[in-house]
């Protein structure tokens, strides 16, 4: 049977590793819901952490937003970019949407994403 969890090798967990994401990385507005920051890392996988504001306002309701987007990360990783640490950053209004709905919207934005880093990477090589 797969394994279908999030390892520790694919989160982001040290200060320094969101900093560098921070300060080198890319930003990617999805819908207004969601700030995607990514940044190419030399690891053969992608990385994943998650940043939520206390606008969120209960814990119960931040603690349900990180839960989504680690399982939109978990059961979709061919959706994000290749060898890449990602960032995510939830707008409070993310709760006004359905699970489904976020997963139909973040499909087509990340699958456009991973085919415009692939073709940056491509023309580099050349």
């Amino acid at each position: 049977m797969k394994k279908e969890g999030l390892s520790k090798k694919e989160r982001l967990r040290k200060d320094k590793e969101f900093q560098a994401v921070f300060r080198e990385g890319k930003k990617l507005w999805i819908n207004s819901i969601l700030l995607i920051i990514y940044k190419p890392n030399s690891l053969n996988y992608r990385r994943l952490g998650i940043v939520i504001s206390k606008k969120i306002k209960k814990a119960t309701q931040r603690n349900k937003v990180k839960r989504w987007i680690r399982e939109l990360f978990r059961r979709n990783k061919d959706w994000f970019p290749e060898n890449c640490d990602i960032i995510i950053i939830p707008h409070p209004n993310l709760l006004n949407l359905e699970y489904k709905k976020l997963m139909e919207i973040a499909r087509e934005k990340l699958l456009s994403l991973r085919e415009e880093i692939s073709f940056n990477d491509k023309e580099a090589d050349n």
